[in-house]
C-alpha cells in the first residue's frame, strides 16, 4: 500500500523519535518533549510537514524549542528561551527542507537524528546546569537576542550586561541599535512599549534599557 506524503512524514518522525527515548512522544511523532531535572524548562523537537507535498516530494522542517515556566511567570519574553529551525540553529541553510521522498528515506532519517543528537541534544543537557550555561553563552560564539532574556532573570543584570555589548559589538546592526537606544533615553518610560517591534531587534533594545541594561563605549 502507497503512503500518503502525510503519512510518509509521520513514520519518518516516529523512527526519528526512537533515537531519543528519554522524550515524551505526541502529535504522531510531531512533537518530542522533555522536561529539565529542575521541572522549569520545556524542551521540544517538532516537525512542520511542507503544505506543497506531494507523492514526488515529501518535505519537512525540524524546530528546536525551549521555554521557561519561572520566565513566563515573571512575564519575559513569553517563556521562550532559546530555539529555531534546525537549519538556522546549526548555521546551515536557513529553512532547510528534509526530503523523504523515494530513496532519501532513510537518509534523512539518519541524518536529522544524527544531527540532533550530536548538536541539540547537549544544547540541552547544558541548560540543566544554568550557571554555567551562562558562563558558556558569554564566552561563546553563539549570538541570540533571545538568550538575553534569559541570561537576566537567570544570571541577572551585570552578566546580561556583558551578553548585550557582545550582541551590540557583532552584530550587522549595531548602529541602528545604538542610536536607537539613545533615541530611547528622550522618552518617558511610560511610552516604550515592549510589544511593538519596529524593527528587528527593537524589543531587545526596550528591553534593555528599560531594565538598565547599558551599552559599554
Amino acid at each position: 500500500m502507497t503512503l500518503k506524503p502525510r503519512e510518509i512524514c509521520e513514520k519518518a518522525w516516529q523512527d526519528i523519535a526512537s533515537h531519543f527515548p528519554d522524550f515524551k512522544v505526541t502529535g504522531k511523532g510531531q512533537k518530542l518533549k522533555k522536561i529539565s531535572k529542575n521541572k522549569d524548562l520545556t524542551f521540544e523537537i517538532c516537525f512542520q510537514a511542507n503544505r506543497n507535498n506531494y507523492a514526488c516530494s515529501v518535505e519537512f522542517v525540524p524546530h528546536v524549542f525551549i521555554y521557561s515556566k519561572d520566565m513566563k511567570k515573571a512575564n519575559y519574553h513569553n517563556g521562550f528561551v532559546y530555539g529555531g529551525e534546525l537549519g538556522s540553529l546549526l548555521n546551515r541553510k536557513a529553512w532547510h527542507w528534509w526530503q523523504l521522498a523515494g530513496a532519501s528515506y532513510q537518509y534523512t532519517v539518519d541524518e536529522v537524528s544524527k544531527l540532533l543528537e550530536e548538536h541539540i541534544i547537549p544544547v540541552f543537557d547544558d541548560f540543566e546546569d544554568t550557571e554555567s550555561n551562562i558562563e558558556k553563552f558569554i564566552d561563546g560564539d553563539i549570538i541570540d537576542h533571545n538568550l538575553l532574556y534569559y541570561i537576566y532573570h537567570f544570571g541577572g543584570k551585570d552578566k546580561a550586561q556583558q551578553y548585550f555589548n557582545k550582541i551590540i559589538e557583532k552584530d550587522k546592526l549595531r548602529s541602528k541599535y545604538i542610536g536607537f537606544y539613545n533615541h530611547l533615553k528622550d522618552l518617558p518610560k511610560e511610552s516604550i512599549l515592549l510589544d511593538e517591534g519596529e524593527f528587528y531587534g527593537a524589543d531587545m533594545i526596550k528591553f534593555a534599557y528599560l531594565n538598565g541594561i547599558e551599552i559599554e563605549k
